[in-house]
């Protein structure tokens, strides 16, 4: 592939700092190197040297040339790294695109590019950008693990599989049932489980690395002094919210980013809901309600001593309205043991029973908590792609679980492989009928 612009862009980020990178590519490379340079560059070495403009040096940078096709895009590219001041790299941006056939790349550009070129798939192309945009280190390493090629791996292990087994079916076909032995279906048959056995633990493999990348929200209600602000602290291990005997310390949503077992979540202190006159209060109760209604999670907080009350039922009869999941939780238990006669939990709410102050529980509530996120999360994260490859996946699924291995029904077996496979290749960018027949040649020596 090429393309007749050549294209420049900072890629670092904007503002100032110690050092700036400035990536360029395309076949207006060399132009660069001849005129600002003044000399030639060996690929892959650095080179500190001087940009200079009419003999003027701009900036004394670090060069490094890469010769097409051994670079990120498979183009010839530069990559100059300059003194970080913003004045710095503008100017030479300014003057690289006065050379002939420069301009600003887009967005995503480099990396278009690399996929147009066959230097990385549409796989490792979201990878990219899902390391980027990671929150938490686990989804870090879930991306690096993606970009790595594991994932890919492991679908292509996947195809091949699919693969034996089609052209085996689809030697069978050419034979009568007389002739075709026992043994070879029961191979065919465990090849099938294996197959789905692997798609099933991928697919449970994504979903999972999908909540390490998607933002999900908690928010905590409850009536004034159960302890909603203890609990936000003691999740975010920071003093985020005020913790006082006094009710109504909180009257607005307080935030905090965080991550729990290495999901990255918003987690909200909201004001205690009472009856009162305060308007400041009431306010805080309406915002409350507003932001349970776009949480993944809500946690009612009601103290155990006292047990759930009329006003509380109230409340949780108008959150299950919501559709969020709800999980009740009694704290202050550790007091509970005190006051056995106010140890009022009503039977026909599920709740967790904790103690913040005695740390009692704590890993319970937090397992029921990420629990319950998996099966809340959207399909929006890390990306469009990664949401596509799930769905493919799935069907793919469906495909080889739907078959129902019969010798006469082997044409239908066929068809429901062809199409798990062209699911996976939908992903792997690997869609070749060509391989099958291919395969039944060398691998059964059909018509000899």
């Amino acid at each position: 592939m090429k393309d007749v612009n050549s294209i420049v862009s900072l890629a670092t980020p904007i503002g100032t700092g110690a050092l700036s990178i400035i990536r360029c590519s395309g076949e207006g490379v060399e132009n660069i190197i001849e005129t600002f340079f003044h000399k030639s560059l060996k690929p892959r070495y650095a080179y500190h040297i001087n940009f200079k403009i009419n003999n003027e040096t701009l900036d004394d940078v670090v060069a490094i040339y890469y010769k097409a096709p051994e670079s990120y895009t498979g183009e010839d590219m530069l990559e100059i790294t300059c003194h970080g001041g913003p004045v710095i790299y503008q100017m030479l941006i300014k003057e690289i695109l006065t050379l002939s056939d420069f301009r600003l790349a887009k967005p995503g550009e480099f990396s278009e590019r690399a996929y147009l070129n066959n230097k990385i798939s549409l796989l490792e192309a979201e990878s990219i950008c899902a390391l980027i945009n990671a929150k938490t280190e686990e989804a870090a390493l879930a991306a690096r693990s993606s970009l790595s090629g594991k994932m890919s791996q492991e679908i292509l292990g996947i195809d091949e599989k699919l693969l034996k087994t089609r052209i085996q079916v689809e030697a069978l076909l050419d034979f009568s049932e007389e002739d075709i032995e026992t043994e070879g279906l029961s191979e065919i048959e465990n090849q099938l489980i294996a197959i789905k056995n692997k798609i099933k633990n991928l697919i449970e493999k994504i979903e999972k690395n999908k909540l390490f990348f998607e933002v999900s929200k908690i928010i905590i209600m409850g009536k004034p002094n159960t302890g909603k602000s203890s609990l936000i602290n003691l999740l975010t291990q920071e003093n985020v919210s005020i913790v006082n005997k006094e009710a109504g310390t909180t009257r607005d949503v307080v935030s905090k980013i965080f991550n729990i077992r290495g999901m990255p979540v918003i987690i909200q202190d909201t004001a205690g809901i009472r009856e009162t006159d305060n308007q400041i209060e009431q306010e805080g109760t309406h915002k409350a309600f507003d932001q349970a209604a776009e949480s993944n999670v809500i946690l009612y907080l009601y103290d155990i001593t006292k047990g759930l009350q009329n006003d509380d039922f109230l409340t949780i009869k108008k959150l299950k309205k919501i559709n969020t999941s709800l999980l009740i939780i009694g704290n202050k238990v550790d007091l509970a043991a005190e006051k056995p006669n106010s140890f009022l939990i009503d039977q026909k709410e599920e709740s967790i029973s904790i103690s913040i102050k005695k740390n009692i529980n704590i890993e319970k509530m937090i397992e029921k908590i990420t629990g319950t996120l998996k099966t809340k999360t959207n399909d929006s994260s890390p990306g469009v792609m990664q949401v596509k490859h799930l769905a493919f996946l799935k069907t793919a699924y469906n495909d080889v679980n739907n078959i129902e291995l019969d010798l006469s029904n082997l044409e239908i077996v066929a068809e429901f492989l062809k199409a798990a496979q062209q699911n996976l290749s939908k992903i792997i960018e690997n869609e070749d009928n060509d391989r099958v027949l291919s395969g039944i040649f060398s691998n059964f020596c059909i018509g000899k």
